[in-house]
């Protein structure tokens, strides 16, 4: 940074009243605002609204600030207007009422003033600590205190605290009237934080606010306790671990005391890429078109609420992400390192019942079904038949996929004895044996209704399961294997598939 980028940057001192002067006109500002509503209930009660001017004072939807107006002298001007009025409440005095603002107004400058509040926050800075790691967010009850991760990661094959760059740091407040506290050691200047300034216990960077140096001295030890939390320490509510030292320790008791802490920065940095990607993805998604930009996917995401209300009292992030961590899916993927036939099942569709996407699927058809006993009526309308349709393909694809790679293995795999797979089936899936009794099998049988008709068997008795109130009917076993025999009209054509390797 240039000199003069340097000089343009306010002084510590100027963001410090910059700050002080946000907080004194939110404070007067919801005063103002309470009390004109407050007068807005009164004159309405007693049937002064009824004038379309004074209406439009007290209507918030239309009567607005000016862009560049202060929001505190906008309501004050309104409360002026009101005097104008020979139509008042009873017991309404004016007088009295800009007597009781005029003596908040001191009472807000009093308290804001830097000397009285710098004092205050000095003094409850205790209460605020800056952290990683923050006990709250198991229970709130935790009185434990937060912890700060300051370790370097030295592998990067796991998502740790410390493997993050740029990591948020929470502060943990032991109420939500510390709060401002920790907004105030949060202020930046080229990049520092006002919390790190106090690192160093002669620093004078308050001097111009304070009377004397024994003040000065105060406000900086009383800020610095925000850095220093205490040593670690443990909780009955947390979650606990007893960890044996070694082999002898289950005989001698000795172990150690391991407590789960929820990482805060790193619910932070989860919570801000997955909102962030979740957006691309849906604009991706949305636009339908090709594009070259990764795509992420949250499998299986669920969350959880660590606070009700006040989200801040556990946290300053956990306020931010309103009160909620999120719960990512660590499974692995399922790798398949063998194709395996189906020769001990009667039917290769149950095959697919162990299928996240095809269980899902079948959920989303058995809620629906259960909302409309009727079958016909559901169906009925064209859009409500769209979803049933596009169900059922996604369903017959996954059927598909595994059709095809059982269709992978050597032919003739069907010739093994004992085997439980209908014939039907067999003919399906070992489409390339070319044995004489095996082809006037496929030449003779009506093999292709046997397969969507266990098609509709295996896909009602999977609906059943899926939702006990579902009662599969005629209507609903011709409509699944019409459907399956529409979209697996292809792959039911053994004359075409297999003209391909005869040539």
């Amino acid at each position: 940074m240039t000199d003069e980028e340097l000089n343009s940057v306010p002084s510590w001192q100027a963001i410090i009243i910059d700050f002080l002067e946000e907080k004194y006109e939110a404070d007067f500002s919801k005063y103002l605002k309470d009390s004109l509503k407050t007068l807005g209930e009164a004159y309405d009660k007693q049937g002064f609204l009824v004038n379309e001017e004074l209406a439009f004072i007290f209507d918030t939807r239309r009567n607005k600030k000016a862009a560049e107006q202060n929001e505190t002298d906008f309501i004050q001007e309104q409360l002026t207007k009101l005097q104008g009025f020979n139509e008042r409440p009873t017991d309404l005095n004016f007088d009295e009422l800009n007597s009781e603002i005029n003596n908040k107004q001191q009472e807000l400058k009093n308290k804001y003033s830097p000397a009285v509040w710098l004092t205050w926050a000095a003094d409850n800075a205790k209460n605020v600590s800056f952290a990683t790691h923050v006990p709250k967010l198991t229970h709130s009850a935790i009185d434990s205190p937060a912890f700060f991760d300051t370790s370097k990661a030295e592998k990067t094959t796991q998502l740790t605290t410390s493997s993050l760059n740029n990591a948020a740091i929470d502060g943990a407040v032991r109420g939500n009237q510390y709060a401002p506290i920790y907004q105030l050691l949060e202020l930046e200047r080229n990049g520092e934080k006002l919390a790190s300034q106090f690192s160093n216990p002669e620093t004078s960077l308050l001097t111009e606010f304070s009377e004397n140096n024994e003040q000065l001295q105060s406000w900086n030890l009383g800020f610095a306790a925000a850095l220093n939390d205490g040593a670690p320490r443990a909780h009955f509510l947390l979650k606990q671990v007893y960890f044996p030292l070694n082999e002898t320790s289950i005989e001698s008791n000795n172990y150690h005391l391991l407590c789960n802490l929820v990482s805060s920065s790193k619910a932070q940095a989860l919570f801000e890429f997955t909102r962030r990607n979740s957006d691309e993805s849906f604009k991706l998604r949305g636009a339908k078109k090709y594009s070259d930009e990764t795509y992420f996917n949250f499998p299986n995401r669920a969350s959880i609420s660590v606070t009700a209300s006040n989200h801040g009292n556990a946290s300053q992030l956990n306020g931010k992400r309103g009160g909620r961590l999120g719960l990512y899916s660590c499974q692995p993927p399922v790798w398949h390192s063998q194709v395996k036939p189906p020769i001990y099942t009667t039917s290769f569709f149950y095959e697919l019942s162990r299928n996240y996407e095809v269980q899902e699927t079948i959920q989303y058809l058995a809620d629906f079904l259960t909302r409309f006993e009727n079958l016909q009526l559901s169906i009925k309308n064209p859009k409500r038949m769209r979803w049933v349709e596009e169900w059922l393909e996604n369903l017959v694809d996954e059927v598909l996929v595994y059709v095809k790679t059982i269709q992978t293995l050597p032919a003739g795999w069907t010739a093994t004895e004992g085997i439980k797979l209908k014939v039907e089936h067999q003919l399906l899936l070992d489409c390339y044996r070319d044995d004489e009794e095996f082809a006037a099998l496929k030449a003779a049988s009506a093999w292709q209704a046997i397969i969507a008709q266990d098609f509709a068997a295996w896909l009602n008795n999977q609906l059943r399961k899926a939702d006990k109130q579902f009662t599969p009917t005629d209507s609903h076993s011709k409509l699944w294997s019409k459907l399956f025999t529409a979209n697996f009209r292809e792959e039911l054509d053994l004359k075409n598939l297999t003209a391909g390797v005869e040539q």
